[in-house]
């Protein structure tokens, strides 16, 4: 057989599912059947063109193999192709293998920079990117081989390159593309930068990512698999499971802006690649380029305020994108130790929720008397409410203890977006009755309360 001739297809072989033929090549990848699984991963290509992963399995194979010129060939076809197809993570992942196989080979770098970096017109921040394609019952049979020995002939081995190679079609370009977390914050000169520190790390089944307890130098983001995070893995019930986490999801990030002992462990259900990005490192490049210590702490609030509104009861009435729009709404506002932005009497400014620091709430005794603690406020607390639903004037002062940021809902954009979803004043109504039974509880063991008194902040 001539070498540039496909070998031929196979006879009489009942097919697979695609999802059995898959199974098939991962088992024979894992005890190093190099050959058997190459045979296995193209013949899904070639029932489902649109599975990046099989087309990716395939360059490993070949690099397993030796071929490291044709598994470069597909790793670079499927990085241009995933990148441009909105996966930006895969993207990611197979450039990196390109440029561990071919230094030089910064082509597919400059790409994800121009079309995912901040200087792109083409990322939507609230696009959450088309999904992978998912394998099932299509039928699907391995690339025939002439030889049944462990050692693939060339023709075969450039037969498989060429069809994971193959990408023309296989998948739709979209207008609008998902963000990459941090990158999407970084214009296209830090992207690169920070790329090359980039790390592309490998897990098994089980395997711990992150371990609680230990100091955290490092963040994540999830290429492919999925994670669970769990707390005290090492008790007899194996621990508590907290979150699932699949493709696309960041953890760890809390290294960026503490050094504070992990709170949880991340463990890999089943095989798993991440990508890692080292706090040092960033301190390095950021140390060179004051964009990205402004994307660094973009990327902070953002993951503050994503856990904030998927977390907070506040939010829990709303849909994700009914999330997005109310978190618009809002505005960022800073306040120093020791500032006032609630004054008691005074018109309430709005709804305030705090982003972190810590805030003293008091009421003042008597006409000149002295100010009486009523609670302490920090991250995740809301104040002001009381004051917007009653339509009165504040009964007590909000000071912050700390440097602190807030989320502010000035009261006309308050009156707008309750009434476009009044869940949320029911929300607030509740709230407010418990913060005046806890007042009138608290005051009246001063004797400060009068039976018509109540504390609106």
């Amino acid at each position: 057989m001539r070498d540039n001739q496909p070998p031929p297809a196979a006879s009489g072989t009942r097919p697979l599912t695609a999802v059995r033929l898959f199974e098939r090549g991962e088992e024979a990848f894992k005890r190093g059947q190099w050959k058997s699984a190459l045979l296995a991963f193209v013949g899904v290509v070639e029932a489902c063109p649109g599975h990046l992963k099989a087309r990716f399995r395939v360059a490993d194979a070949l690099l397993n193999i030796g071929r490291r010129d044709l598994a470069l060939s597909v790793y670079r076809a499927i990085s241009w192709h995933s990148i441009k197809a909105g996966h930006p993570l895969m993207g990611l992942v197979t450039a990196k293998m390109v440029t561990l196989l071919d230094p030089a080979a910064d082509d597919v770098l400059a790409l994800l920079a121009e079309l995912y970096s901040s200087d792109s017109d083409r990322v939507d921040a609230l696009y959450e990117g088309p999904p992978l394609l998912v394998l099932g019952d299509e039928p699907a049979t391995a690339l025939a081989s002439e030889n049944d020995n462990d050692a693939a002939p060339a023709s075969v081995l450039q037969e498989a390159a060429r069809r994971a190679g193959a990408v023309d079609g296989s998948l739709p370009y979209p207008l609008y593309l998902p963000p990459i977390p941090l990158f999407s914050h970084l214009d296209e000169d830090a992207f690169v930068a920070v790329l090359g520190k980039l790390r592309l790390r490998r897990f098994a089944d089980e395997e711990v990512i992150i371990r609680q307890g230990e100091r955290g130098d490092s963040f994540f983001m999830i290429a492919d698999g999925s994670v669970l995070v769990k707390r005290d893995i090492d008790d007899d019930d194996g621990g508590v499971t907290l979150a699932h986490l699949h493709r696309g999801a960041v953890f760890g990030e809390l290294t960026l802006i503490s050094d504070e002992p992990r709170h949880a462990n991340v463990v890999a259900r089943g095989d798993v690649d991440v990508l890692e990005l080292r706090r040092a490192d960033l301190i390095v490049a950021a140390a060179q380029l004051e964009n990205i210590s402004m994307a660094l702490k973009l990327f902070t609030r953002e993951r503050f305020l994503r856990n904030l509104t998927a977390t907070h009861s506040f939010f829990q009435g709303l849909s994700r994108d009914d999330r997005h729009r109310v978190m618009e709404s809002f505005r960022v506002v800073t306040f120093k130790a020791g500032d006032v932005f609630i004054d008691e009497g005074q018109r309430g400014p709005g709804l305030f929720v705090l982003l972190g620091g810590a805030a003293n709430v008091a009421k003042r005794q008597g006409k000149d008397g002295e100010r009486i603690h009523l609670a302490t406020l920090r991250g995740g607390d809301l104040c002001g409410e009381m004051s917007m639903i009653n339509d009165a004037p504040t009964n007590a002062t909000v000071t912050a203890d700390a440097d602190l940021e807030a989320l502010f809902l000035g009261r006309d954009e308050f009156k707008s977006v309750v009434a476009e979803h009044p869940e949320l004043m029911k929300y607030l109504a509740g709230l407010t009755d418990e913060r005046l039974r806890q007042n009138r509880a608290l005051l009246h063991t001063r004797g400060l309360l009068e039976d018509d008194e109540h504390v609106m902040i």
